[in-house]
């Protein structure tokens, strides 16, 4: 009898051995399948990164190779394409369009990290030429180069210099600080996420009141009345004009008055007061976010 449950045991156990072995077998050939699923997409995902990162390098040795007056565009389509601004403070010479990418649904350090890398340089290049222009001015005005009458008269409109003074049109050029144009730029377009911003390239959420202009409609109406916003080619352009509106509208002499005898944020952003219906409450959220994220240090940065 003892023989004969023993036999029986003995038939248990290899059955069950059996029955693990299948299923072990089952196991490897599903995971293979998972496997040579998943291979070709990781394989696809890193030849991707490999394009991405040659491409980089390709960039970054065209971008070195830029002087004075010039810059290299790029029409975004992955975030890893925006170039890093080096730890010395030094900034690569480049534009950036945005129409392909959005900066929502990253966290927070990686959005300001990004949001710095796209506006600075591209607000440094809009420095440049105007500090370009001022140049130009300056030597007609010390006698060093001939004065052309039809690109004065085109200034003198642009820039609403009823005197038609020459020395009028160079004080109203001189640049807005970098520290002020971003801390603006964040509160305006909420970090780069608002609808202006990604929609319109409208960083500073400009309004328009021509209707035979590029824009669009805000989400709002105020007083019954539909309002719009300028619509921009490109983040440069809307630098650009954000920086004529601060060099001719009336609402901003009182800033253009103290412009001209300091950039210390401190004594400029309370004169921007009119820029917002907020008025002194803005003024305080502008100091703070300059304050707050040290904006001041782009001040003082340099092309590479």
């Amino acid at each position: 009898m003892g023989i004969k449950l023993f036999l029986l045991y003995l038939v248990v156990v290899v059955i069950n051995f059996s029955q693990v072995e299948k299923i072990k077998k089952e196991e490897l050939s599903e995971n293979k399948v998972v496997l040579e699923n998943i291979e070709p997409e990781k394989s696809e995902e890193k030849e991707e990164e490999k394009i991405l990162a040659e491409q980089n390098v390709q960039i970054r040795l065209e971008i070195i190779k830029m002087v004075k007056g010039t810059h290299k565009e790029i029409d975004l389509v992955h975030l890893s394409e925006v170039q890093p601004i080096p730890g010395e403070k030094l900034v690569p010479r480049v534009v950036y369009s945005m129409d392909n990418v959005s900066l929502r649904g990253l966290n927070v350090p990686k959005k300001k990290k990004i949001f710095f890398e796209i506006m600075v340089p591209t607000a440094m290049i809009v420095v440049e030429e105007i500090e370009e222009t001022r140049e130009g001015l300056k030597l007609i005005m010390e006698g060093k180069r001939d004065r052309d009458e039809e690109y004065l008269s085109k200034m003198y409109i642009k820039y609403r210099v009823k005197e038609k003074d020459i020395e009028v049109l160079y004080h109203k050029l001189k640049p807005v600080p970098i520290s002020i144009l971003l801390s603006q730029a964040i509160l305006e377009s909420g970090w780069g996420t608002s609808r202006f911003f990604e929609k319109a390239n409208n960083v500073f959420g400009v309004w328009s009141v021509d209707p035979t202009e590029p824009r669009i409609k805000a989400g709002e109406a105020r007083v019954n009345k539909q309002v719009y916003l300028r619509k921009y080619p490109t983040l440069k352009e809307s630098m650009a004009d954000y920086m004529k509106l601060l060099a001719r509208h009336r609402a901003y002499s009182g800033f253009r008055e103290k412009l001209q005898i300091t950039d210390d944020y401190r004594v400029l952003v309370p004169k921007l007061d009119k820029y917002s219906e907020m008025e002194e409450i803005y003024i305080n959220r502008l100091l703070a976010t300059i304050e707050h994220n040290k904006l001041y240090q782009y001040d003082r940065y340099e092309f590479e």
